[in-house]
């Protein structure tokens, strides 16, 4: 499995929203994926920029380009590899503190 990060601007984040919160129950979808749809801030990342973090097989990633090809979304890109390296230290630092908080509670 593979993990990527996109990044957008703050106004083609609705547009990305959209996309990725459309047909939800399809055979191939972003939320039977699974994502996180970060502001830049939170994650490390610049200001005034939205990052999507997907973790997918490689047939999945194909599809999800498609997808936002179609709609033209002109800033949706793939982070550079430092960028793309913080956010996803960011996002695992931040599920692994869940994981342990929730260990904590019914551990």
């Amino acid at each position: 499995m593979e993990t990527r990060v996109y990044e957008m601007t703050g106004a083609d984040q609705v547009k990305v929203k959209g996309i990725i919160e459309a047909n939800p129950y399809a055979p191939i979808s972003f939320a039977r994926q699974g994502y996180k749809l970060k502001e830049g801030k939170g994650v490390g990342g610049d200001a005034g920029k939205y990052y999507l973090f997907i973790k997918g097989e490689p047939d999945f990633f194909k599809w999800a380009d498609e997808q936002v090809k179609v709609a033209a979304i002109e800033s949706f890109k793939r982070s550079e590899k430092p960028i793309e390296a913080k956010v996803i230290a960011s996002i695992e630092e931040e599920e692994n503190a869940a994981e342990q908080g929730m260990g904590a509670i019914f551990g």
